[in-house]
C-alpha cells in the first residue's frame, strides 16, 4: 500500500513531468508562431517591392494609353483638316492598333504565396487585409474582363483594316524586349479612308475603351499606393 509520503513524491514527479511536457509544447508553439510571423513579415516586404515595381509598370501602361489617345485625336482632326501625309497617318493608325491593346499585368506571386501558406490571415488589420484582397481579386477580375473585351476589339479592328490600308513596320529591339514604338514604311492609304464610317466608328470605339481602361488603372494606382504606404509603415514598426 502506497503511503502518503510516497504518494506526494509520485504526484510531484508526475506534476514535474507534466509541466515539462506542457512547457515544451508551449515553447514549441511559441517558436512556430514567431517563425510564421517572421515569414509573414518577409513576404510583406517582398509584396512591398512587388507593388512598387507594379506602380512603375502601371505608369508605362498609362503613358502608352495617353499616346494612343493622342493618335486617335490626330486621326479625327485629319478627317476634318486633311493636313497630314500618309506616312504620319499610317504611324498613328499603327499606334492605335498597338497601344489600344496594351495591358497591365500585376505581379501576384507574393500574394498567392501569402494565401497558400495561410500567412495572409496573420495580418491583424482587417481593413488592410481587405484592401490587399480587393486589389488581387476584385480589381483583377474586372481587369481580366476588360482585357478580354479589348483583345476581341483589337482583333476585329485589325481585320477591318486589312482591305483598307497597307503598311509595314520596323520594330526597335531593346536589351530584353522590343519597343512598342514602330517605324512605318511601304505605306498605302486609300483617299477616302477618313470618310469611311466603319474606320471612324472603330476609332471612336477605341477612344471610349481606352478611357474606360484608364479609369480602371486609376483604381489600381490608388489601391497600390495606399497598400505600399501602409506596408512601408509596417516595415518601420518592426525593423
Amino acid at each position: 500500500m502506497i503511503n502518503r509520503s510516497d504518494f506526494k513524491k509520485y504526484f510531484l514527479d508526475f506534476l514535474i513531468v507534466f509541466l515539462g511536457i506542457l512547457s515544451s509544447f508551449g515553447i514549441d508553439n511559441y517558436i512556430k508562431n514567431v517563425q510564421r510571423e517572421n515569414q509573414k513579415n518577409i513576404l510583406l516586404d517582398e509584396l512591398h517591392l512587388s507593388i512598387n515595381d507594379d506602380i512603375i509598370q502601371l505608369k508605362i501602361v498609362n503613358d502608352a494609353l495617353d499616346d494612343c489617345l493622342k493618335s486617335i485625336e490626330i486621326l479625327f482632326e485629319q478627317s476634318e483638316n486633311k493636313a497630314l501625309n500618309d506616312s504620319i497617318l499610317a504611324y498613328h493608325i499603327s499606334n492605335v492598333s498597338a497601344k489600344t491593346a496594351i495591358s497591365f499585368f500585376p505581379q501576384k506571386g507574393v500574394y498567392n504565396q501569402l494565401i497558400n501558406t495561410n500567412l495572409f490571415e496573420l495580418i491583424d488589420d482587417n481593413v488592410f487585409r481587405r484592401k490587399i484582397s480587393d486589389l488581387y481579386e476584385h480589381l483583377e477580375d474586372r481587369k481580366n474582363a476588360a482585357d478580354l473585351k479589348f483583345d476581341f476589339f483589337i482583333e476585329s479592328f485589325d481585320k477591318a483594316l486589312l482591305d483598307k490600308i497597307n503598311y509595314r513596320i520596323k520594330i526597335e529591339e531593346l536589351d530584353n524586349s522590343v519597343s512598342i514604338n514602330t517605324i512605318i514604311y511601304d505605306y498605302k492609304l486609300p483617299k477616302n479612308l477618313f470618310k469611311d464610317s466603319e474606320f471612324l466608328g472603330y476609332l471612336s470605339n477605341a477612344e471610349k475603351r481606352v478611357y474606360m481602361y484608364k479609369e480602371l488603372m486609376k483604381k489600381y494606382s490608388q489601391s497600390m499606393k495606399e497598400i505600399s504606404s501602409h506596408l512601408e509603415d509596417l516595415q518601420n514598426n518592426y525593423n
